[in-house]
């Protein structure tokens, strides 16, 4: 799609792939949703020059998929999977914050994470640094940026559990923090009424473009989409990895693997996918056309 759509006495940390980008809400950029998967690079960048290994592979860690080890110096109540909502200065961004914890001593990779914004998908991963009064990790080079370079690796990073069961996460720097709690994870988390291929028409509203998405069972971090969006301008194909499946199916912005024009296929942004009756699902988006906050609905009909 185009764009222009992770207080208890002991505790821990774990990695982030910051989203790099602009975050002045003073000159918002609506989003197009002509081409879906097919946006012109943004003349600016979406990135910087600072990413560290950036790249727009979906081969990076699978943090559902991750082998818990028998011995190590992670407190059990920490391992498993944990998902927030980030806070930045104390304000809720929308960003889906996910971190997946291991088993490992001191110097080891301990850490998935992935973190979901509406036009980035980041995932990375981090090692052990101490289990003091804090467990303190710290990230290593990005291992999935969408689009590339969007995602630089943070640093160091604290996980604390709380009496009532959550997970608080904190940046050291103290700019980024979240409430993590449990989460799905293994190979099968999406509900099954959402499996299959899925069609919508006049798609987002452009009434000469159709989208094609097909959506097959796998682990949170794992690519679970292949689409096809055409117009009378772009045939563009692309593969979206599952982001959550908290409140409803999060997919990744599209990493771009085939289509025409090249230039009019981009990532775009990430699409939540809920149910909407019999075989039909819906994704609410912003209308382009319109600068105002009025949210539309676009119906995608299930073709098997």
């Amino acid at each position: 799609m185009s764009a222009a759509v992770a207080t208890a006495l002991i505790a821990g940390g774990a990695a982030l792939a910051i989203i790099k980008g602009n975050d002045d809400k003073g000159d918002r950029a609506k989003t197009d949703y002509d081409k879906m998967t097919h946006t012109p690079p943004d003349p600016g960048g979406s990135g910087g020059g600072n990413s560290k290994g950036s790249s727009g592979g979906s081969d990076g860690p699978d943090p559902s998929a991750t082998k818990l080890e028998t011995s190590g110096d992670v407190p059990t109540e920490y391992l498993g999977a944990w998902e927030g909502e980030i806070k930045e200065s104390g304000e809720s961004t929308g960003k889906i914050r996910r971190v997946v914890l291991s088993q490992g001593p001191v110097g080891a990779v301990v850490a998935e994470t992935l973190t979901s914004d509406s036009d980035s998908f980041c995932q990375d991963s981090a090692k052990l640094k101490s289990v003091d009064s804090l467990l303190l990790i710290e990230d290593e080079e990005v291992a999935t940026s969408i689009p590339e370079d969007s995602c630089s690796a943070v640093g160091e990073q604290t996980l604390r559990i709380g009496n009532d069961g959550t997970l608080a996460w904190s940046t050291t720097d103290g700019s980024s923090e979240a409430t993590l709690r449990p989460s799905k994870s293994g190979g099968k988390p999406i509900p099954s009424g959402y499996v299959g291929t899925w069609l919508a028409k006049d798609a987002f509203g452009k009434p000469d473009a159709t989208l094609k998405i097909t959506i097959k069972q796998g682990a949170i971090g794992s690519v679970v989409a292949q689409e096809v969006a055409d117009s009378k301008k772009y045939h563009c194909e692309g593969d979206r990895i599952l982001a959550s499946v908290e409140k409803g199916l999060v997919v990744s912005p599209s990493k771009f693997t085939g289509g025409t024009p090249k230039n009019l296929c981009g990532p775009g942004t990430s699409l939540t996918f809920t149910s909407s009756g019999h075989d039909k699902l819906r994704v609410e988006y912003d209308d382009p056309d319109d600068y105002s906050d009025e949210t539309m609905t676009q119906t995608f009909t299930r073709l098997d």
